[in-house]
């Protein structure tokens, strides 16, 4: 049975993959620019309102 690889999306820049740009990252779970914004809280709000935007938008149709 074939092996399915995992392809981890970043948590910052939405719907696209985790391209490992922050130095020393195997992926999102250690990446500081995740570690960054998640401990900030306004960026963190933020973050969460596109999120948001980006799952009534996808729900809507639109775009």
């Amino acid at each position: 049975m074939p092996q399915r690889t995992s392809n981890p999306r970043c948590p910052i820049r939405l719907g696209e993959p985790c391209t490992l740009c922050f130095p020393g990252a195997s992926g999102p779970q250690d990446c500081g620019l995740v570690y960054l914004v998640q401990s900030d809280p306004e960026q963190r709000e933020e973050l969460a309102a596109r999120r948001r935007e980006r799952h009534l938008t996808r729900d809507l149709g639109v775009g």
